[in-house]
């Protein structure tokens, strides 16, 4: 499990809740950690996420199939401060690109789309929560890792009635507390579901039939394999190779076949 947080009073309860060691904490991006768990505080802001979000990959050593998760606060146009969420699209305002987070873990914690901002929010025009951190995080994270495990966990901290200049340390730390059994039922999740694609490292299963049968370049068969082991956590009773219509050709058009049957494809979690 890789977890990303922009500030240290958001990441103390986690610390002592998993009892995380203390790697680098002089570093630019502090790390923490145990036998399962790695932490790290990117500061404020997507470029600091971003870059904190590829530096925790690469010290945890790159390991494909890892669970991703952004933790931290937000405002929401919606009452009550302590609500956590968990981000079902993230946009960049200053970009308007959009990401779609897979919604396959099941549990009662609500769903809310995430604008990232550059600056705190003042008017929460939307209804919506808004960080300055989501949009950063997610594209990294999504490509060290399957896009279902990629995830993002939001806290209200301030709304129209109670803005963010009302906000300290202290109260930071206590929003993050008051949600550490949510905190902790998504990360069980999560590394449920990465334990479900073998994480160790061997290939997804059905792959070799793919890869008897067409050629494809390096880059190609991270993407084969990585649309495989999404196949293994949406469809584990299908077989793709079986499935897939004929007349593919080549690499390619067996990628993007795969992809589209995929998002075409019911959920089959249970």
């Amino acid at each position: 499990m890789r977890i990303i947080t922009a500030l240290r009073f958001e990441a103390m309860p986690i610390i002592e809740h998993y009892k995380l060691n203390n790697e680098s904490s002089a570093s630019r991006f502090p790390l923490y950690r145990n036998d399962s768990i790695f932490l790290t505080i990117s500061g404020v802001g997507k470029e600091n996420s971003s870059a904190a979000t590829a530096n925790i990959h690469a010290v945890s050593g790159e390991l494909p199939q890892q669970p991703f998760l952004n933790i931290g606060i937000a405002g929401h146009r919606r009452p009550p401060t302590g609500m956590a969420w968990i981000a079902s699209s993230i946009q960049d305002e200053s970009t308007c690109r959009r990401w779609y987070p897979p919604q396959i873990i099941c549990n009662s914690m609500a769903r809310t789309s995430v604008i990232t901002v550059n600056q705190p929010e003042q008017e929460y025009r939307h209804d919506t929560a808004y960080d300055m951190e989501a949009a950063g995080f997610y594209p990294i994270a999504n490509q060290a890792s399957t896009s279902e495990l990629v995830q993002v966990l939001k806290v209200t901290s301030d709304h129209p009635g109670k803005p963010a200049s009302s906000l300290n340390a202290k109260k930071i730390s206590a929003l993050i507390q008051i949600n550490m059994n949510n905190i902790e039922e998504l990360i069980t999740s999560l590394q449920k579901l990465a334990d479900t694609l073998n994480i160790k490292g061997a290939e997804p299963i059905h792959m070799q039939h793919f890869l008897d049968r067409w050629h494809f370049t390096v880059t190609q068969r991270f993407q084969l394999q990585k649309v495989l082991a999404r196949w293994a956590i949406l469809s584990p009773t299908k077989n793709p190779y079986l499935l897939l219509p004929p007349g593919r050709s080549n690499a390619t058009a067996v990628i993007k076949t795969l992809e589209i049957m995929l998002r075409e494809s019911p959920l089959n979690l249970h």
